[in-house]
C-alpha cells in the first residue's frame, strides 16, 4: 500500500514537470511510442527530429490506449532507445510500438535497431553494438517495431512538395535525388528512387529524374556535382533534394562549398534549385508515423 501511494505521489510530480508525458495514471495495460532516429553529434540535426517527436507526441496525447511518446537515440546522441524502453516500462506500459525512422531498409533498421530493441537474436551484431558503447534492452514487455518511413507515402509527398515549389518549366527540369544507404541494400534504395520520380511525374511533367548517393554528405562532391553539370550541359534546369531525415539538398551543397570547393560555388546564379526543406519539416512525416503506431497497436489487439 505504501508502495501504491508513493507510486501514485512520484506520478503526480514528474507528471506536472512533464517528465511523464502523457497519462501517468492510466499507463496499466496501454502502450508506450518510441521514434527511433539514428542520432547525431549535430545538435541541429537532433532538433529536428525531436521537434517531429513533439508533433507526433501532441497529436496522440488523447489517443485512447497510448500512454506515452518517447525519441530514443541508436548513438551519438541522448535518450538512447534503452533510456525510452527504461521510462516507458517504469511508467507501466505494457506493450511498446518502436518507429524507426529511418529512410528505407537499411543494416541499421534491419539489424542493429532490432538488436538494441532485444527483438532480435543475433550475436555477432550484439558484440559489435556493445563495442561500439551501445545499451542493448532486455525487454520486459513485448515490443513492436513498425516499417521504415519508405513503407508509408511521406517521401513521395515530401518531394513532390519540393518540386512543385522549386520548378518553373517542367518540361525542361531534371530531378535528382540524393540518398544514402548500404551498398548491400542499393537495389531496394534504386526501387525506392524510381518510385518517388515515377510519383512526382505524375504531377509535375519533368523531362527525366535521376539520383545518386552521397553518404552522410561526404561524396556530394564526386556523385552529385557531376550529375548536376552533365544535366546543365544538356541545356536542363537541375531540381535538386535530398531524401534524408533532417538534412537538405541545400546543406550538403553549402557544407561541400565550405569545406571542398574552397567557397567557390560553381552553380551560383546558374540552373540549379536545391531545396533547402528536409523531411522533417514536412507534415506527411507526421502523418505517416502515426499511421504506423495505430497500425501495430490494432495489429496488436488482433483487429
Amino acid at each position: 500500500m505504501k508502495c501504491g501511494v508513493l507510486f501514485r505521489i512520484l506520478s503526480t510530480f514528474l507528471a506536472a514537470y512533464g517528465i511523464l508525458g502523457m497519462n501517468p495514471q492510466s499507463a496499466d495495460g496501454q502502450t508506450g511510442v518510441i521514434l527511433v532516429a539514428h542520432g547525431s553529434p549535430s545538435p541541429h540535426w537532433n532538433q529536428a527530429v525531436a521537434e517531429v517527436v513533439e508533433r507526433v507526441r501532441e497529436h496522440l496525447k488523447d489517443e485512447p490506449g497510448i500512454a506515452g511518446v518517447r525519441l530514443g537515440y541508436l548513438e551519438k546522441a541522448r535518450p538512447t532507445i534503452a533510456d525510452a524502453v527504461s521510462e516507458l516500462t517504469a511508467l507501466g506500459c505494457r506493450r511498446i510500438v518502436a518507429v524507426p525512422m529511418f529512410i528505407a531498409a537499411s543494416g541499421h533498421v534491419q539489424y542493429d535497431v532490432p538488436t538494441v530493441l532485444g527483438v532480435l537474436h543475433d550475436p555477432k551484431v550484439a558484440r559489435t553494438l556493445r563495442e561500439e558503447g551501445i545499451t542493448l534492452v532486455c525487454p520486459t514487455v513485448p515490443i513492436t517495431l513498425t516499417p521504415p518511413l519508405s513503407e508509408g507515402g511521406c517521401l513521395d509527398a515530401y518531394t513532390l512538395s519540393e518540386v512543385k515549389r522549386l520548378s518553373q518549366n517542367p518540361q525542361r527540369e531534371v530531378l535528382l535525388l540524393l540518398l544514402h544507404g548500404d551498398d548491400s541494400f542499393r537495389p531496394i534504395l534504386d526501387n525506392l528512387a524510381k518510385r518517388v520520380i515515377s510519383s512526382v511525374q505524375k504531377e509535375v511533367p519533368l523531362s527525366a529524374g535521376d539520383w545518386c548517393y552521397v553518404g552522410v554528405g561526404q561524396h556530394y562532391g564526386s556523385q552529385a556535382v557531376p550529375k548536376i553539370k552533365e544535366a546543365m550541359r544538356r541545356g536542363q534546369r537541375v531540381l535538386v533534394v535530398a531524401i534524408f531525415l533532417a538534412s537538405s539538398a541545400r546543406h550538403f551543397h553549402e557544407r561541400w562549398v565550405q569545406q571542398e570547393a574552397n567557397g567557390n560555388d560553381p552553380f551560383q546564379g546558374r540552373e540549379v534549385a536545391f531545396s533547402d526543406q528536409p523531411l522533417t519539416q514536412h507534415p506527411a512525416l507526421v502523418d505517416d508515423v502515426i499511421q504506423f503506431v495505430r497500425e501495430a497497436i490494432r495489429r496488436n489487439c488482433g483487429e
